[in-house]
Formats: C-alpha cells, structure tokens, sequence
C-alpha cells in the first residue's frame, strides 16, 4: 500500500514538473529576453539601463535613460512579443518574439532584430538579425509564418516607403 502511494505521488509531481515547464516556456516575453541581451549586441546600454527602461514602462513612466555615451535613449514601445527603442538620434532598435516554421528552439520562439540606422528619414538602413532565445546568432533567415514575414517586411518597408516619401515631396 506504501509503495503504490509512493508511486502515485511520483507520478504527480512528474506530470506536475512537466506542465510547470510547459507553462514557463508559454509565458517568455521580450522583456525578459532584453534583461538577458548581451551588452555585446547593444553596447551604448548597459543591464541597468536595460533594466531601468523595463520598470519605467511598467510604471507607466516615460523609459528614457542616460546611455553609456552620455546621451539619452528611449524605450517607446513594450509588449509581451515586441519592444522598441530610440538609441539615438541615429539608431532605433525594435525587438520582435516570434515562432518559426521550423523548430529551432525548444520553446519554438526565436528573437528578432532590426536595427535602422540614419537621421535623414530618406536615408534610412535598416539590418535584420536573428538570434535563438538564449541569444545565439542564427546565421540563415529562418522561415517565418505570414505573419511574422508581414510584419518584419513592414519595419523593413519604412526605410523605402520613407525614401520614396522624400523622393515625391521634391518633385
């Protein structure tokens, strides 16, 4: 009789521990990613920066920090999937959480980098970097859902659409 209650609390707390572990996997949003973000991929902030402009937003403050450059950066957009920030006047970085069509993670859920660089709204480039959710660079373009393609292809798409914008007011 001991033995079958011991197996039967074993066998809950195994199906217990996995549905805990599913749920965690569920519930990972871009700002725990950001905390995480090594200061290689973004160098004018630090972790505390970092951390700082996660606690203003949920605050409902405005997220602007003193970056290690002595200017000032702001996050301006934070979601459980996306974040954006204003690093400079030269440089905005946006953040996207998303779920490619072939499992590359065990959580199935991959990070997303688009950096613009540039001041003149015409001029703008913008670079597309992929990385899993412990921050390792994925060197091919994974294949994206419809959604994701629509939606990184649009942050994509202001550079030319900002440049052509430019191009007709001349005219």
């Amino acid at each position: 009789m001991i033995s079958g209650k011991v197996c039967h609390r074993t066998l809950l707390t195994v199906i217990l521990f996995c549905g805990m572990t599913v749920m965690a996997h569920a519930q990972i949003k871009i700002s725990d990613l950001f905390r995480e973000m090594p200061d290689s991929l973004l160098p004018v902030l630090s972790e505390n920066n970092r951390l700082d402009m996660i606690d203003f937003m949920a605050s409902g403050m405005k997220a602007e920090v003193t970056n290690r450059l002595g200017g000032r950066s702001e996050m301006i957009l934070l979601t459980d999937d996306s974040l954006r920030i204003k690093v400079s006047d030269a440089q905005t970085v946006t953040l996207l959480l998303i779920s490619p069509l072939d499992s590359i993670e065990s959580d199935h859920k991959i990070i997303c980098q688009i950096c613009t660089y540039g001041t003149n709204e015409s001029m703008l480039q913008s670079v597309t970097s992929f990385y899993t959710t412990q921050w390792n660079k994925i060197n091919q373009i994974p294949p994206l859902n419809e959604e994701d393609n629509k939606q990184i292809h649009s942050l994509n798409l202001q550079t030319i659409l900002n440049w052509e914008q430019d191009i007709l007011k001349k005219d």
